[in-house]
């Protein structure tokens, strides 16, 4: 027997655990066939997937990567497995859309978690009701880190939960809160109880950007839904923290391949092409508690 317990829902993103009742017994199905396009990290158990004439094992720290109406054969080692995976699923306009951002496309496998997708599974085990936002765009970061080929280092050696990744969560948490204002790379360094060496580097190597780019990726965010909201493009780019228009509106098009000023006359911008780089994280008064 599969239990499922949803986490939280939105229209495009499913965030799910998929466990077994303690002691019940369970039978593998001959053949199961995937509803969505998803993305599980083994949290706990064994098992075993056959796809595609392609035979995969799956531990602890791996991640069982699915697409759309994937057939496969799952088979456990025990007749009462203890597995537990923590599931992203994607409804097909949500794939439509980061494909439309030029991510590509995933591909069935197993592999093992990078410590960048570690830490988006870090961050998606908070996430709750009210968190419906985060969870999208995290859903569209942890996309973005496996359709590009993945990780680049295996993170067996993490755990689940590390002092690193608080580190980093505070830094982040402070780029969320104090995005409008200059923000220096000792400024996070000194949040995060780092080196600025040492941050810069596990900055980078955890949320996939150098810690510049993480804050320009907020502020381009938050000046685009300025912008859906009636706010001028000047407005926009100086609430935001940008110091240049002219540098506002090059990062702008780059980033969302149209110009701000087309998003502040209605057109639809592709919240995707931000989310990539920068997830959005819980308040600043949460990361002030996990200081505590």
């Amino acid at each position: 027997m599969i239990r499922v317990q949803t986490i939280l829902d939105t229209p495009s993103i499913r965030l799910a655990v998929f466990d077994h009742p303690p002691g019940a017994a369970h039978r593998d199905p001959e053949h199961e066939l995937s509803e969505r396009h998803s993305i599980s990290f083994v949290e706990s158990g064994s098992f075993d997937i056959r796809a595609r004439g392609e035979l995969w094992r799956f531990l602890p720290g791996t991640i069982f990567i699915t697409e759309r109406e994937l057939e496969f054969s799952c088979t456990h080692d025990s007749e009462r497995p203890d597995d537990r995976c923590l599931s992203v699923s994607y409804d097909e306009r949500a794939v439509e859309d980061l494909l439309s951002a030029d991510v590509p496309a995933l591909r069935p496998r197993a592999e093992w978690s990078s410590p960048r997708q570690n830490f988006l599974r870090y961050s998606l085990e908070s996430c709750a009701p009210g968190d419906e936002l985060r969870l999208e765009l995290i859903a569209g970061a942890l996309f973005q880190s496996l359709s590009a080929g993945g990780a680049s280092r295996a993170a067996r050696g993490w755990p689940r939960e590390s002092d690193v990744m608080r580190r980093i969560g505070r830094a982040v948490e402070l780029i969320e809160s104090s995005f409008a204002r200059p923000l220096a790379l000792r400024e996070l360094a000194d949040v995060a109880g780092m080196s600025v060496y040492h941050f810069a580097r596990v900055f980078r190597e955890l949320t996939g950007l150098p810690a510049h780019r993480y804050l320009t990726a907020v502020r381009l965010r938050h000046a685009a839904q300025r912008l859906d909201d009636g706010d001028s493009v000047t407005h926009a780019c100086y609430a935001v923290g940008f110091a240049s228009l002219s540098h506002f509106v090059t990062a702008f098009r780059k980033r969302f391949g149209l110009p701000p000023s087309a998003v502040a006359r209605g057109a639809r911008y592709p919240l995707l092409n931000a989310s990539l780089a920068a997830p959005i994280w819980r308040a600043a008064e949460d990361g002030k508690k996990a200081q505590a």
